[in-house]
């Protein structure tokens, strides 16, 4: 469709984040336009119905609406309708009723002169978000802020599986001691701002410690109109760092954090294939700052215990020279002090990490509370420790990585390729011959980042064999490639179906493939 027919206001073809807007305004009209006209399922097997990519709260780049100047394409999946129990006949009328569908979907969604009002302001409003956000973002560059959520915010969710706002939730202020405006220009936003540093949120069970550090997880990405935190801004490079017992580990350098393991294991290049939650949880903090992340955020709940902290009854007990684990809690001021290396940690009862905080929040019934100073007067403050960090190696990748082919047990045959989401969970994905889990990179947002990545593995595959590639050079130069010429790039059978993760999201699924292999 050419604008000259559309009728967008040009200003939505004239920068890139104008460009984005629309294009996740547009599948998301169209998407509403089949809801509205399209009978879908009416053939044999599911058969005759249209189908667009998978949609989160996420204002994604996507594949399914692509503008090239004043030319807009839409990508979308039209299945024939056949007939039950005529071999797969194409049902010629039903045919015909989805075409005339198709041109009352398409009538309502590129026509801009017809949208009602409401419509054409939501579409401002996807603009205006993007914007802001890009605003707001140099401020935080300026001032070393690492974290912004606008006061007003919605932080809840409706459930674990239900990232829609949770109705009636208590919108979130900031405390007024953290609390910063922003010009954005057209108006002003006031809101709480988190700098760099090590940061803590405290509070009781269910008072809402978990709800703030999973809208800061998800600060990375813009949110649709009416979300709720659209506005709310996590530095770009932040990754959540969990325990994960029982995955692959390839060739990682742990020994800043774990040294003498028993039997004589190495941990300057550390392997298995059944991490304990520890080395897990070890492993995972270097493979991201070797992606380049120096914003790491923790959950107490989700972390080993014994890798956040050694108490003294321990440590009567075990002598430091018999514990090979040096935990976080005498790490995390000298990341930051030394590295520049920030923390975020959700902590509800290892009180002791309250010493090594600058920032301490207090959630309290869901209200956000900065209790430092009081924190300070009460039981002091622990500056950094004698810790040491081994900076991230590049590991080169063995130039056999990612074959996505897999052997067919039901046809007794090799096939050349099996990349998919497992039946559109966004946290497996079939990749060749292995099922690889992503449950813990929580940062992924909708099953189509997941389908991307697969696609990515599989032009990875194909690079490695023309140049050899360090895990985060083989991404970084996809990326660069993606970004000159578009998610096209990536060579996805069905097109307009792929969102594009972070590069940290990507390089943590190479680190889950059991099949990883690393020159030594």
């Amino acid at each position: 469709m050419n604008n000259k027919y559309a009728k967008f206001p040009e200003k939505y073809f004239n920068n890139e984040l104008s460009k984005e807007a629309l294009s996740d305004f547009l599948i998301r009209r169209f998407n509403k336009g089949i809801q509205k006209f399209a009978k879908q399922n009416r053939g044999a097997e599911g058969s005759g119905s249209f189908h667009t990519v998978e949609l989160s709260q996420i204002i994604a780049k996507r594949d399914s609406v692509i503008i090239d100047g004043s030319n807009i394409i839409l990508r979308f999946i039209f299945s024939f309708p056949s007939k039950v129990g005529r071999g797969g006949i194409f049902d010629a009328q039903e045919t015909k009723n989805m075409v005339d569908e198709l041109l009352k979907i398409v009538d309502y969604t590129f026509f801009y002169e017809k949208y009602p009002k409401n419509y054409k302001n939501l579409l401002e409003e996807f603009d205006s978000i993007l914007h802001d956000r890009e605003k707001i973002k140099k401020e935080m560059k300026k001032n070393g802020w690492i974290v912004f959520i606008p006061n007003g915010s919605i932080l809840p969710r409706r459930s674990g599986i239900d990232d829609m706002p949770l109705q009636d939730a208590l919108p979130f202020y900031s405390p007024k001691e953290l609390e910063v405006e922003i010009d954005l220009g057209n108006k002003k936003i006031k809101g709480m701002a988190l700098k760099e540093g090590v940061s803590v949120i405290t509070g009781g069970g269910f008072h809402g410690k978990s709800t703030l550090l999973k809208a800061i997880m998800q600060g990375i990405y813009a949110h649709i109109p009416g979300d709720g935190r659209e506005r709310i801004i996590t530095r770009e490079d932040a990754v959540i760092i969990k325990s994960e017992e029982g995955r692959s580990i390839r060739n990682v350098d742990i020994s800043s954090f774990i040294r003498d393991l028993p039997q004589g294991k190495d941990t300057t290049n550390f392997t298995t294939n059944n991490a304990s939650g520890s080395t897990s949880q070890a492993s995972n903090i270097v493979e991201m700052l070797e992606a380049g992340s120096k914003l790491l955020l923790f959950d107490e709940d989700t972390c080993a215990t014994n890798f956040l902290v050694r108490d003294e009854l321990i440590q009567s007990v075990i002598p430091s020279d018999k514990e090979p684990i040096k935990p976080l809690y005498n790490a995390a001021r000298t990341l930051w002090e030394n590295y520049g290396i920030s923390s975020i940690l959700v902590i509800g009862g290892l009180g002791i990490f309250l010493k090594k905080a600058d920032t301490i929040l207090l959630m309290d019934e869901y209200k956000c509370k900065d209790i430092t100073k009081t924190v300070r007067e009460k039981i002091g403050f622990e500056g950094s420790e004698n810790f040491v960090l081994s900076l991230p190696r590049n590991r080169i990748l063995e130039k056999d990585n990612f074959d996505p082919s897999f052997y067919n047990e039901r046809l007794k045959k090799k096939i050349s390729k099996r990349i998919k989401p497992l039946r559109g969970d966004k946290n497996k994905l079939e990749y060749g011959n292995e099922i690889i889990d992503l449950s813990a990179m929580e940062q992924l947002a909708e099953a189509p980042q997941t389908q991307a990545i697969g696609y990515i593995l599989y032009e990875l595959h194909k690079m490695l064999k023309e140049k050899e590639y360090s895990v985060r050079e083989s991404v970084d130069s996809l990326y660069e490639k993606i970004e000159k010429e578009g998610l096209d790039v990536i060579k996805n059978e069905y097109r307009g179906t792929i969102s594009l993760p972070r590069k940290y999201e990507v390089i943590a699924a190479i680190n889950r493939i059991r099949s990883l292999k690393i020159k030594n």
